[in-house]
C-alpha cells in the first residue's frame, strides 16, 4: 500500500500519529503490550474484554482507496479444508507372513483381511483427525481476524467521536454568539427608520442652531446632523449582509444535521456492540464445540491406532503359535467394538464443517458491514471538515457585519449621546468659569499682599529707617528703599471657552444617559485658593491706621484704597463659580448613574412625602454618586494627561481623537481634496464638511471616521479616483488651526 493511500490511527486515544516512524521507546513498549492482549486467550478469559487501563496501544492501518465509493466488496470468506477425501484403500501392511505357501493359505489371507480393514479405518481416522485440527486452527484465525476488525472499527469510531465532539462544542458556542448578535442587528435594522424619524423630533439647543448658522449650515434637529442618505444606503447594505448571513447559517445548520443525531449514533453504537457480542459468541462456540470435536477425534484416532497395533500382534501370534481359530474370535470381537468409530468421526466432521461455514459466513458479513461502517465514518469526517470550514467563514462574515453595524449603532445612541454632550458642555463651561474666577481671586490676593507689603515698608522707613546711616542703603541693602516687585503672571487664555456654546443649565435637557458608569473624573476645588483672603481685609484696614502722617518717602502708598473690597468680591465670585462647577460634575455623574436628572429626584421626593423610604434611597444614591466622583479624581487627571499627550500629530495610524495634518492633493473627482500626511497609512481623506475655501493645509482632531470601499470610477462611490475595491477613510475633524 503506497504511503499516500495510508491512514494510520494510534491509540487509545486514537489519533493520527505525528511521528509516522514510531521510533519512540514508550510507543514501542505500548504496542508490544497491545500485541500481547490481541492474542487469543488460552484460558477461559473472554475475547474483546481488555480496557484502556493497561496502558497498551494499538496501531491500525486503513486504506483510503478501500473507503471510497468505487471500492469493490470484499470477497466471500472460505475456510479450508471444506471437504475431506477419505482413503478407500489401506496403506502397506506391516505383516510378515513368512513363506509363499503361508501367504497363499486361505487361513492367513482371512487374517490379513482383518488387518487391512483396521488399517483402512486407521488411515481414514488420521484424515478425519487432521481435518479437525486444520478446521479448528482456521476457526481460531477467523475469530482473531474478526476481533481485529472490531478493534479497528472501535478506533475509527473513537477518532470520529473526538472530532465530532469538538465540532458540536464549536456549534454550541458559535450558535449562541450568532443568535445573540444577529438578533440585536435585526432589531436595529427594523428600528432604523423609526430611529431616524425620532431624531427629527429632538430639537437642537438654540445655541447650537445659532452656531450652525454662523458656519453657514442650517441645523435645527438631531436628524440634521446625520448624513441621512449615506446612513440609509449603509443600512440597506447591512440588511442585505444580514440576510446573506442568515442564509449561510441555515446552510451550516443543514450541514450539522447531516452529521447525524444522538439517537442515530447510539443506535450505531448498539449495533457495533451486538457485532462484538456475536464475535464473543462465536469464540465461545469454537472453544466449546470445535475444540471438543478436535479432542474426540484425537481420542478416536488414538483408539484406532491402538486397535491396529493389537490386530497386528494377534495375527502375528496366531501365525507363530498356529492358533488361527482363537485369533478369529478375538479379531471379530475387536471389529465389532470399533465399528462405530469411523461413523462417529464422520458425524463430528459434518458438525465441524457446519461450524466452519458459519464462521466463514459471519466473517463475510462482518467484512461487508466493516466496509459500510468505515465508509460512513469517512463521510462523517469529511462532513466535519466541511462544517468546521463553514464555521470559520461564517465567523469572519459575522465579525465584518458587527463592524459594519457600528455605524448604525451611532444613530441609535445619538439621542443619549446628545444629552451627554449638552451635559458635558455645561460642565466644561462651569470648569472654565471656575478656573477664571479662581485665577482672578488669586491675582487679587497677590495684589492685596503687595499693598500690605508697601505699607509695611513705608512704616519701617518712616520709623526706624530714618535713623539709619547711608551705608545701610548703599552698601548693606541697596534695595532697602525700593518697592516690592510687581508680580504679573501671564495665565494662558481660556480659548476653549470661546468655542463652547452657551447651552444653559443641564436641567433644560431631559432624558436618560447611555453611559453605564459615572464620569471618570474628579472635582477640583478652587476654594482653597481664596479661603484665607477674608481675614486679610481686616489686617489691611488695621495697618492703614498705624501711620497718621503722610510724609513724602522713597516708597509711597495710598492709604485709602478699594482693593480690600475688590479682593473680597473676587473671592466670593471664585467660590460661587467653583461650587457651580462641582455641582455640574455631580449632576453629570448622577444622570449617568441614575438615568435621570437631579431635579427628577427632588420632584419624586416632593411627590412622595408620605414615603420617607424613597427619600432616604435618593439621599443614599446622591451620597454614593459624590463618593464615586471623588474616587474618579485621579482617573480624570490621568485622562487629561493622556489627552495632552495625544496632541501630537499622528502619521502611522489614524483613529478617533488623533490629530492629523491634511495636505491638498489634485487626485479626486476634479476638485481639490485633502489627504492626511502619513507613513505607510494611505487613503485617509478629509471630509468636505471641514473644507472652506482652498486652505494650504488643515490641522484637526479626528471626531468621526467613516470606513468605505471604492466603487466604480466616475461614481459617487469613488470620489477620489481610486482603484475599484480599494479601502479608504473619510475623516471629520475638529479644526485646530485657522484655515489659510
Amino acid at each position: 500500500m503506497p504511503p499516500s493511500d495510508q491512514i494510520l490511527l494510534l491509540g487509545p486515544p486514537y489519533k493520527v500519529p505525528k511521528d509516522s516512524t514510531l521510533q519512540q521507546g514508550e510507543i514501542l513498549h505500548s504496542l508490544r503490550l497491545g500485541d500481547g492482549e490481541d492474542n487469543l486467550p488460552t484460558s477461559d478469559d473472554p475475547i474483546l474484554n481488555t480496557t484502556e487501563s493497561t496502558g497498551a496501544k494499538r496501531l491500525f492501518l486503513f486504506s483510503k482507496h478501500a473507503l471510497s465509493m468505487q471500492a469493490p466488496d470484499p470477497p466471500p470468506c472460505v475456510l479450508e479444508p471444506i471437504n475431506l477425501i477419505l482413503p478407500t484403500e489401506s496403506g502397506p501392511s506391516p505383516l510378515q507372513l513368512g513363506s509363499p505357501e503361508q501367504q497363499h493359505s486361505p487361513l492367513y489371507q482371512a487374517l490379513a483381511v482383518y488387518e487391512r480393514r483396521f488399517m483402512l479405518h486407521l488411515d481414514q481416522g488420521k484424515v478425519l483427525a487432521d481435518g479437525s485440527d486444520l478446521r479448528l486452527s482456521a476457526c481460531r484465525t477467523c475469530i482473531a481476524e474478526q476481533a481485529i476488525m472490531a478493534r479497528a472499527l472501535r478506533a475509527a469510531v473513537s477518532n470520529l467521536s473526538v472530532h465530532l465532539n469538538g465540532t458540536l462544542r464549536l456549534r454550541s458556542e458559535f450558535t449562541t454568539d450568532f443568535h445573540s448578535k444577529t438578533a440585536s442587528h435585526l432589531s436595529l435594522l427594523q428600528r432604523f427608520e423609526s430611529l431616524m424619524s425620532s431624531l427629527s423630533g429632538i430639537p437642537l439647543h438654540p445655541a447650537l442652531v445659532t452656531a450652525a448658522r454662523a458656519s453657514g449650515r442650517v441645523m435645527e434637529t438631531l436628524l440634521d446632523t446625520v448624513p441621512v442618505e449615506k446612513e440609509r444606503a449603509w443600512a440597506t447594505q447591512c440588511q442585505t449582509s444580514h440576510e446573506r448571513l442568515i442564509t449561510m447559517f441555515s446552510e451550516l445548520e443543514n450541514g450539522f444535521s447531516q452529521l447525524g443525531t444522538t439517537a442515530s449514533r447510539e443506535q450505531e453504537a448498539r449495533r457495533d456492540l451486538e457485532a462484538e457480542e456475536e464475535i464473543k459468541s462465536l469464540w465461545n462456540e469454537v472453544r466449546g464445540v470445535g475444540q471438543k470435536i478436535r479432542d474426540r477425534q484425537a481420542q478416536r484416532l488414538e483408539t484406532l491406532t491402538s486397535n491396529h497395533g493389537k490386530v497386528v500382534k494377534v495375527i502375528m501370534d496366531a501365525i507363530a503359535e498356529d492358533g488361527a481359530q482363537t485369533a478369529f474370535t478375538i479379531l471379530e470381537e475387536m471389529s465389532k467394538a470399533s465399528a462405530d468409530l469411523i461413523p462417529a468421526m464422520k458425524d463430528d466432521d459434518q458438525i465441524s464443517i457446519k461450524l466452519t461455514e458459519k464462521l466463514a459466513a459471519a466473517k463475510t458479513t462482518a467484512m461487508k458491514r466493516m466496509k459500510v461502517r468505515l465508509r460512513e465514518v469517512s463521510v462523517a469526517q469529511s462532513g466535519i471538515q466541511r462544517v468546521n470550514s463553514s464555521v470559520g467563514v461564517l465567523k469572519e462574515a459575522l465579525a465584518q457585519q458587527c463592524e459594519n453595524m457600528i455605524h448604525l449603532e451611532h444613530v441609535a445612541e445619538l439621542p443619549d449621546a446628545y444629552r451627554d454632550f449638552v451635559s458635558e458642555i455645561c460642565r466644561r463651561r462651569a470648569y472654565g468659569g471656575a478656573v477664571t474666577s479662581s485665577s482672578t481671586a488669586m491675582m487679587e490676593r497677590l495684589a492685596s499682599m503687595r499693598e500690605d507689603e508697601v505699607k509695611a515698608r513705608e512704616k519701617f522707613l518712616r520709623g526706624a529707617g530714618r535713623h539709619l546711616m547711608p551705608a545701610f542703603y548703599e552698601i548693606f541693602t541697596p534695595t532697602l528703599a525700593t518697592p516690592p516687585p510687581l508680580f504679573t503672571p501671564q495665565l494662558p487664555a481660556m480659548l476653549e471657552m470661546d468655542t463652547l456654546p452657551d447651552v444653559g443649565p443641564t436641567e433644560n435637557v431631559g432624558g436618560s444617559s447611555s453611559a453605564a458608569s459615572p464620569m471618570q473624573g474628579g472635582i477640583s476645588s478652587a476654594s482653597t485658593l481664596t479661603a484665607s483672603s477674608h481675614p486679610q481685609v481686616e489686617e489691611q484696614s488695621s495697618m492703614a491706621t498705624d501711620n497718621p502722617t503722610n510724609e513724602h518717602l522713597i516708597v509711597s502708598a495710598d492709604e485709602q484704597t478699594d482693593n480690600e473690597l475688590s479682593s473680597a468680591n473676587a473671592c466670593v465670585d471664585a467660590e460661587r463659580k467653583t461650587l457651580a462647577y462641582e455641582n455640574a460634575v455631580l449632576r453629570q455623574a448622577i444622570e449617568r448613574m441614575g438615568s435621570k436628572s437631579p431635579r427628577t429626584y427632588i420632584d419624586e421626593a416632593k411627590a412622595g412625602d408620605t414615603h420617607s423610604v424613597n427619600v432616604l434611597n435618593l439621599q443614599k444614591e446622591l451620597g454614593e454618586a459624590k463618593a464615586e466622583a471623588r474616587k474618579m479624581k485621579e482617573l480624570l487627571r490621568k485622562k487629561k494627561a493622556d489627552e495632552k499627550a495625544s496632541d501630537k500629530i499622528s502619521h502611522s495610524s489614524f483613529k478617533v481623537h488623533d490629530v492629523a495634518l491634511f495636505m491638498p492633493t489634485g487626485r479626486g473627482s476634479g476638485k481639490r481634496t485633502y489627504l492626511a500626511f502619513h507613513t505607510n497609512c494611505p487613503h485617509h481623506y478629509l471630509s468636505t464638511d471641514n473644507i472652506e475655501g482652498e486652505p494650504n493645509f488643515v490641522l484637526g482632531r479626528i471626531v468621526y471616521q467613516e470606513d468605505l470601499v471604492a466603487g466604480e470610477l466616475g461614481t459617487d462611490a469613488n470620489p477620489y479616483g481610486l482603484h475599484v475595491g480599494t479601502k479608504f477613510f473619510v475623516n471629520t475633524v475638529e479644526v485646530l488651526n485657522p484655515l489659510s
